[in-house]
């Protein structure tokens, strides 16, 4: 957290004082002449950035993880990184595994890439089949293209 504080009691006074800071979302008006600034996850908050007036918010989230998966990589145990899973199975059936515990609320997208699931289908599970997908042990693709967007709960995987 960063904080931000405009002294009007003495000394060189700005020449004005802002009772009031428009964002994205609203409007923030400071209590006591101070006003929070909270960063987050991939948010960094750097105030008078080299001896400046100024407030810089740098978004530096990396971008989500694509990863290609072939047959020859199967089965294929899906990374914490991982994000967007994508299958080539054109050589032959792909088994993807889903971590047993992922953060609660991460989500991963897994994708028939080349359209070949009808021949050679493309099987999401989680290892050792422990942990359920809508309250099934796996997926399969078995339709050209077909992807499957799944989210972590805590507990399973929901798809949507």
């Amino acid at each position: 957290m960063s904080q931000f504080f405009v002294g009007t009691t003495s000394g060189n006074l700005p020449p004005v004082v802002p009772t009031s800071f428009v964002t994205d979302s609203g409007t923030v008006v400071p209590a006591l002449n101070i006003v929070n600034v909270n960063g987050g996850p991939g948010v960094l908050v750097i105030a008078n950035p080299n001896g400046s007036n100024n407030m810089v918010i740098k978004l530096d989230e990396v971008s989500p993880s694509y990863v290609n998966v072939t047959n020859a990589m199967s089965p294929y145990t899906v990374l914490s990184t991982d994000y967007f899973i994508s299958c080539d199975s054109s050589t032959g059936p792909i088994t993807i595994r889903l971590l047993n515990a992922p953060t609660q609320y991460q989500q991963f997208i897994v994708k028939d890439r080349t359209g070949n699931a009808a021949a050679s289908p493309v099987t999401v599970t989680t290892a050792g089949g422990v942990v359920t997908i809508d309250g099934s042990t796996s997926q399969t693709f078995v339709d050209p293209y077909e992807s499957l967007e799944l989210l972590f709960n805590g507990v399973s995987y929901e798809s949507f």
